[in-house]
């Protein structure tokens, strides 16, 4: 009995480094080569009939599967050990090298070779051990279930894939920033490498030299997420083996200056300049503690006078709104009289619930840019204070609450901080009453005669 011609094609052609493929096409494996390869052939000369029948068959069968190959469903299998080779003069690393499918650019399967450094000689101190890193590296390889990699660029990745499927999934100050993160710095940097080509080296060296061009580390910590998010895009989808972002690692965080802080009489001295509505705003973010993006996307029905409280539930961006920042900036903020004053004179110009607490005449959330160019940055420079932000001014309130003894559970629910650390996440519980008392500590520090004094000016009609 014969065997049928798919299973004929499955069966591996050996060679003196062992098995390397599956038949592929009718050349690889003549028909008249099969009988000293398969016992159930060995023997007499095969009748002729049979062998044009299973040559075109194996014909047939082979075009089906190069164009199964081609489109993508289906890996060539083949087995190889790779090769390997020490390098280096201070470290020395050892090298591997093997051969991988890939997609060309005009979707064509080729064959490239990969070269990569698998460990340094004092992880892998004998042979025998970057043999077997190097095998569970090619694991995937040899066992067909790996998707040939595509030729394709970051930059083309970015531009047809990424920017089109991704990015509109993200808030859309999200959006911006990893916009121009890709257009200045990693488009630059990687744009022109094929995807499987960006290594850990390369990107450790990016982000070590963007350090050195005196970039903050806050700045290099995001083009890292922003590259990271790239790239665990394309190995979710196939396109990497892994993401080589995750291997890489950044320096410990060095503050070089501490960030503006106000005390209280410069406070008054600050709230006293400004005119409406940026008064008004500076003054919550001292009360409450809010992000800008959180008080200029508040809107009359999450505010409860009678209650003292409001509750936060969205966030402004160049007049986009969006959900708040983490799931813990979900929050209920308690208001104290101070605050609670401010928030009363402006309810008298409310029409609607729905009606913004801070808009322009047609309706639209204020511009914080505007607010902060026009009014804040130059009254702190006429008064002689500190160059000033809305998110310095929210780390005024935090500077109080501290002063006013608030513990550290109580602080990060007002503030609606997701702490990195989970056992304050899990024991520290913020009680209401806490909070409140919180609050109404930091209007103690502020409040005096010349608090007296902003209430009057914010109180007269403009």
């Amino acid at each position: 009995a014969w065997l049928p011609t798919r299973e004929i094609l499955a069966l591996p052609q050996r060679g003196h480094h062992g098995l390397v493929g599956v038949a592929e096409s009718a050349s690889e494996v003549p028909v008249r080569a099969l009988s000293p390869k398969l016992n159930c052939f060995r023997g007499p000369e095969l009748p002729s009939a049979f062998v044009r029948n299973i040559s075109s068959t194996i014909r047939a069968d082979t075009e089906q599967a190069k164009r199964t190959i081609e489109g993508g469903t289906m890996v060539r299998r083949r087995y190889q050990r790779g090769s390997l080779f020490k390098r280096g003069k201070r470290e020395k690393v050892w090298v591997a090298r093997w051969w991988e499918d890939v997609i060309d650019a005009d979707g064509t399967m080729g064959r490239v070779r990969r070269s990569i450094v698998i460990g340094t000689v004092a992880e892998l101190a004998t042979r025998r051990l970057a043999m077997h890193a190097l095998s569970e590296r090619l694991r995937l390889l040899n066992s067909g279930s790996q998707r040939p990699q595509p030729m394709r660029t970051l930059k083309d990745f970015v531009q047809k894939d990424w920017e089109p499927v991704v990015l509109p999934t993200l808030k859309y100050a999200t959006q911006k920033h990893y916009k121009y993160i890709l257009k200045a710095h990693l488009i630059p940097a990687f744009g022109e490498f094929r995807l499987p080509d960006i290594s850990r080296e390369a990107i450790q060296n990016f982000l070590l030299t963007k350090l050195r061009e005196d970039y903050s580390w806050e700045s290099v910590h995001h083009f890292r997420c922003a590259l990271s998010k790239v790239l665990g895009s394309a190995e979710e989808w196939n396109y990497l083996a892994d993401n080589p972002v995750r291997k890489t690692r950044l320096p410990r965080r060095e503050y070089k200056q501490e960030r503006p802080i106000l005390a209280p009489a410069q406070v008054w001295r600050l709230m006293i300049a400004l005119p409406e509505p940026a008064r008004s705003v500076a003054m919550l973010l001292v009360l409450t503690g809010l992000r800008i993006g959180e008080l200029l996307a508040l809107r009359w029905k999450s505010v409860d006078l009678g209650a003292q409280t409001l509750r936060v539930t969205a966030t402004v961006y160049e007049g986009h709104f969006d959900a708040p920042k983490t799931k813990r900036s979900v929050r209920t903020i308690p208001l104290g009289p101070k605050a609670l004053s401010v928030l009363t004179v402006l309810h008298k110009r409310a029409h609607d619930p729905n009606d913004l607490v801070f808009s322009t005449r047609s309706g639209e959330p204020l511009c914080r840019r505007n607010l902060l160019h026009r009014h804040l940055q130059p009254r702190c420079k006429k008064l002689g204070l500190p160059r000033m932000s809305w998110h310095a001014l929210r780390h005024c309130h935090a500077t109080l609450l501290d002063a006013a003894g608030a513990p550290l559970g109580t602080v990060q629910a007002l503030l609606g901080h997701s702490s990195p650390e989970v056992t304050r996440q899990i024991y520290l519980h913020a009680i209401p009453a806490e909070q409140r008392r919180a609050v109404e500590g930091v209007e103690k520090l502020l409040v005096g005669p010349k608090w007296t004094q902003i209430e009057e000016v914010t109180q007269r009609p403009n």
